[in-house]
């Protein structure tokens, strides 16, 4: 894609793989010459940072009930929550001797201020109105590409405009249980909703608003728009797409981290220690006082090298019904345990 004048992008899709995978072609594999204020919004979704744990960070199960969909990012930092109520910017930037970052949270205060809503950069990547952050940021800066010669600065955030707060605690609060990590945990950080300062505010009205001061800033804007169809159909972001919904990327990334689960069950009290690493289970052992020890001894062969997640349980008791069919009531006991317990 080529961007020879300032252009505003906007993504009708929600998926936040296709909205990230577009967002990645604008800044690697397109030409530009000009500002771009590229605006997308997400259905629920937990982003983690690259490095996070999402068995800790995330009640999975429930995100999984409730059709909340799971996200890493490229870049570091703690996990949030994102719905239709959190609106989400992107500024790329040619780099000049002004400071883009400067320029672009101009334009957001701006807008926020034609709501009625004061509201000042804190810090290296807030924006908050008095003590409450309604917004934070990141950056980044590419030195050039083969596509695009020009040095890029990449500036996206997030505007909490009427976020389900309630859902940040639901989602972002794991099941008790005992987990040690290498990964990084999330820090919380005080956060209002727009609409908690401004009641009447909607997330159409501050697009607009921030479209406006685009536009005052750069003049002559062209307009670009996409649906999902459209963003499938351009093979980078397809590609990308693909890449960041993979289970691979969501959850082979997980660094080492080892489980205890313990509970007391019909056939008995059961203690299971595993050892994951990206997402496998490398070692594991159950100790029980169950009265079937030869069941035991299989199952504790049958664990390892299988996926950490809801499907490589399901692949562990699918094994051992082939193997013990006598003993599918105690399987289904503890699938059915294991499945909640992680």
């Amino acid at each position: 894609m080529q961007i020879l004048k300032p252009t505003i992008i906007k993504s009708n899709c929600h998926k936040i793989h296709m909205n990230l995978g577009l967002e990645s072609y604008l800044f690697s594999n397109s030409f530009i010459q000009s500002p771009i204020l590229y605006l997308w919004q997400n259905d629920k979704t937990i982003v983690i940072g690259r490095h996070q744990n999402p068995w800790k960070e995330c009640n999975l199960q429930l995100m999984q009930k409730n059709s909340v969909w799971l996200q890493r990012r490229s870049s570091g930092g703690g996990a949030v929550y994102q719905d239709l109520g959190n609106h989400c910017f992107t500024f790329l930037n040619t780099f000049t001797n002004e400071d883009p970052k400067t320029i672009n949270n101009d334009i957001l205060i701006n807008a926020l201020l034609n709501l009625g809503i004061e509201a000042q950069a804190s810090g290296r990547n807030d924006i908050v109105v008095g003590e409450k952050k309604v917004s934070g940021s990141a950056y980044q800066l590419s030195l050039g590409t083969k596509v695009n010669p020009n040095k890029i600065a990449l500036h996206h955030g997030t505007m909490l405009i009427d976020v389900d707060q309630n859902a940040l605690s639901q989602y972002l609060t794991p099941s008790k249980k005992k987990l040690e990590s290498k990964g990084i945990d999330s820090v919380k950080s005080r956060v209002t909703n727009l609409k908690e300062i401004n009641s009447t505010i909607t997330v159409k009205q501050y697009e607009d608003e921030l479209i406006k001061e685009f536009i005052k800033k750069y003049n002559d804007v062209e307009f670009k728009e996409f649906n999902s169809d459209q963003l499938l159909n351009i093979e980078e972001v397809k590609k990308e797409s693909e890449r960041l919904s993979s289970w691979e990327w969501l959850y082979q990334y997980t660094p080492q981290f080892t489980v205890n689960l313990e509970e007391k069950l019909k056939f008995g009290m059961f203690d299971v220690y595993l050892q994951v690493e990206s997402s496998i289970i490398k070692d594991g052992r159950v100790f029980t006082d169950c009265l079937y020890p030869d069941y035991v001894t299989k199952m504790n062969q049958v664990i390892l090298n299988k996926k950490y997640d809801f499907d490589g349980i399901k692949q562990i008791f699918n094994e051992m019904r082939i193997i013990f069919p006598q003993q599918n009531e105690l399987s289904s006991e503890l699938e059915e345990w294991l499945l909640k317990a992680i």
